[in-house]
């Protein structure tokens, strides 16, 4: 918990002083560490991002906006807010690709994939890692390519079993209770 206010109180400090790469450093170890029932701190972390991104649209930062559009991505999927998530990461995608920084697309594609597998949209999901494991498999990033692969089989495999017990329930009536 102390972690968290002192790197928020940094990631602060890093704004104020103009240090956008450092705020958002410092404020991505914030997300990774907060509490999910801290629903006060939502708002103002969500507050904070949402300052940052206007000093960035301000200021022509394009590859700096789209970092702050992944945390706040993942900031409000942190607090299960999956469709408010899920617009945040599509719009990091979109300038990322725009960009045509293929590892910041690459990683884009890699939370957009975790964003969608927690939503729910397997389908969606796999496409996204494939993609993400292409772009790896350009780069030469064998090993990261590697890892995806193993998460789209597992995906795959999740899927198909969800698929046959929704069979069997469905055949025997089961959901009918």
């Amino acid at each position: 918990m102390v972690a968290t206010a002192d790197n928020f109180e940094r990631s602060k400090e890093f704004f104020d002083s103009g240090d956008v790469l450092n705020t958002l450093e410092s404020f991505n170890k914030v997300i990774e560490n907060i509490d999910r029932s801290q629903t006060k701190r939502k708002t103002e972390l969500i507050q904070f991002l949402q300052n940052l991104l206007k000093h960035c649209q301000e200021n022509n930062l394009q590859s700096e906006e789209a970092m702050v559009l992944r945390a706040l991505g993942r900031t409000h999927a942190k607090f299960r807010e999956h469709a408010e998530g899920l617009k945040y990461s599509y719009q990091a995608l979109k300038i990322q690709k725009k960009l045509g920084k293929k590892i910041d697309v690459a990683e884009g594609l890699e939370f957009l994939a975790e964003d969608l597998q927690i939503s729910g949209n397997y389908d969606k999901c796999i496409e996204s890692f494939n993609e993400a494991a292409e772009i790896y498999h350009e780069l030469g990033k064998l090993r990261k390519e590697k890892d995806i692969k193993k998460k789209i089989s597992e995906l795959k495999k999740f899927s198909k079993e969800m698929v046959e017990d929704e069979y069997f329930l469905h055949k025997f009536n089961i959901d009918k209770f």
